[in-house]
């Protein structure tokens, strides 16, 4: 399952319950679809969520959000559809809880964790390419929406293996090609290192810091100045004077989100801040229904080293000197 998708589906309770300017959810036995999907070609198993919405006069809300009765649907059907081949793909009900991955805790119930899913030896989905979700009942259509799938994404520079001059204020670019219903970026950076504690052997144990360089880029570059790169190792690991430390190698992460996504990240940060309102604004691109339906990609570029200058900077630089790196 993406990284991205159980932080997106946790916004559903705040949205809901803090929207009623779009729906009337006081309306008698009026229910609400809720549809949250991000799909990804680079997904072994591909998840949508599908629960719905609606308040109780009689009843409170966070009684209700408890009650999984309430909040899923026992009799719905989830489809895909390739709007070129017109190939139809159901997705099947699975409760996540069984698989060891329930719900966060919160307002719903953490067991079961009903989502529909779909494997990719099923359903290869194709990047630049259009589908049509389409949620039914009792052969009823609920609700509908589209999406386009980001296609493959690409860095063309720094190459892997590739040295790195990470020192200074000699800037690296990382570049990358414009890739079809990609609307932003973010770029992560993985700093590999291993540590011992000195007086306990000459055992290293392998450690990961991540720093996310930029996040929610448009353009296809981004530079990284060697100062401000030995300035965030400084920050992000902790100076121990009984510990020595190796690097290892640098990898870096590329994620791509669709427009749908992007769209609803700056409508939620749209009214934030000193100058907000108590209303937070709703966006949903699920026709008749809340929710996001959107496409998420990503690539990764590994096994990057620092050049001997910048490994020098890394051992002996003012930001990191006390950290006690070696060769």
């Amino acid at each position: 399952m993406s990284k991205y998708f159980l932080p997106l589906i946790l916004l559903v309770s705040m949205v809901w319950t803090s929207c009623s300017n779009d729906f009337d959810l006081f309306t008698e036995k009026e229910e609400i679809p809720v549809v949250y999907a991000l799909l990804s070609k680079s997904d072994e198993v591909h998840y949508i969520r599908l629960e719905r919405a609606f308040l109780d006069e009689n009843r409170s809300a966070l009684l209700v959000a408890s009650e999984p009765d309430s909040i899923y649907y026992k009799d719905a059907t989830v489809e895909l559809i390739d709007l070129v081949t017109q190939q139809v793909f159901e997705f099947q009900k699975t409760d996540l809880a069984q698989q060891d991955l329930p719900r966060d805790d919160g307002y719903f119930p953490s067991e079961p964790n009903y989502l529909y899913a779909i494997g990719a030896e099923e359903i290869d989905l194709q990047g630049n390419r259009n589908y049509r979700l389409e949620v039914k009942r009792n052969g009823e259509l609920l609700t509908t929406s589209s999406v386009l799938i980001i296609d493959d994404l690409r860095i063309r520079s720094p190459v892997e293996g590739q040295g790195l001059n990470l020192q200074g204020e000699i800037r690296t670019n990382v570049r990358w090609d414009a890739t079809a219903g990609a609307e932003f970026f973010n770029l992560r950076l993985y700093f590999n290192y291993e540590e011992r504690i000195i007086d306990q052997g000459n055992t290293y144990e392998p450690r990961v810091a991540v720093w996310n360089v930029v996040t929610r880029a448009s353009g296809n570059t981004i530079g990284i100045r060697g100062n401000e790169f030995l300035q965030w190792v400084g920050g992000a690991l902790e100076e121990k004077g009984n510990v020595q430390r190796r690097f290892q190698s640098i990898d870096l992460r590329l994620d791509a989100g669709g427009l749908e996504l992007f769209n609803y990240v700056n409508v939620g940060l749209a009214n934030t801040g000193i100058t907000s309102s108590n209303e937070i604004p709703l966006y949903t691109n699920i026709e008749g229904g809340l929710g996001v339906l959107s496409s998420i990609n990503h690539t990764e570029v590994v096994d990057f080293h620092l050049r001997p200058a910048a490994m020098d900077s890394l051992i002996m630089g003012r930001f990191t000197q006390d950290l006690n790196f070696t060769r």
